[in-house]
């Protein structure tokens, strides 16, 4: 159960005040919750299926994530890092479509292995490797996100996508 907020407050004596019967309705019981009551009153907005997955994803632990992200390319699905990027060309790319890079906004341990393996390979820095991406080299997102794990842009982990296929070994 949620907490209960000062807001919710608020929302409750107007449901008091402007609808007495689906007040009366939730106090009964008749309606499980406060939320669903603020719906059918107008005073809240019903939450899409897209709010309620981004919700869920963010209380979710790594170990849920990699699971479903799992399941979904089991599925045949495509993951969501994958949704961001341009299609897969017809180009030699040892990297499979359905292979994520990331979970959510951080990238996966496999993922940051291969990219320091090519940094190493090429003999590249995290600003060199902005740079071919498009990116300018002062943009210091990559090093944080190799070295401490830090959260990356979803622009800069399509654009990661893209050069690991282009960089991966066959």
């Amino acid at each position: 159960m949620s907490k209960k907020t000062k807001r919710d407050d608020v929302h409750l004596q107007r449901l008091k005040t402007e609808f007495p019967d689906i007040y009366r309705a939730f106090l009964a019981g008749e309606i499980p919750s406060a939320r669903k009551a603020f719906v059918m009153a107008g005073i809240k907005p019903e939450r899409t299926r897209l709010e309620k997955l981004k919700n869920s994803w963010a209380k979710a632990a790594d170990t849920e994530r990699e699971a479903f992200l799992t399941w979904l390319a089991a599925t045949g699905a495509r993951p969501p890092t994958a949704a961001l990027s341009s299609p897969p060309s017809s180009s030699s790319n040892p990297r499979s479509a359905e292979t994520p890079i990331a979970s959510g906004r951080y990238l996966l341990p496999s993922t940051i292995a291969e990219i320091k393996a090519i940094m190493a390979r090429r003999r590249l820095t995290p600003e060199d490797v902005m740079r071919e991406m498009g990116f300018t080299a002062e943009d210091r997102s990559l090093a944080g996100a190799l070295a401490r794990g830090a959260s990356l842009r979803l622009t800069v982990i399509a654009a990661l996508e893209g050069w690991l296929g282009t960089n991966a070994r066959s």
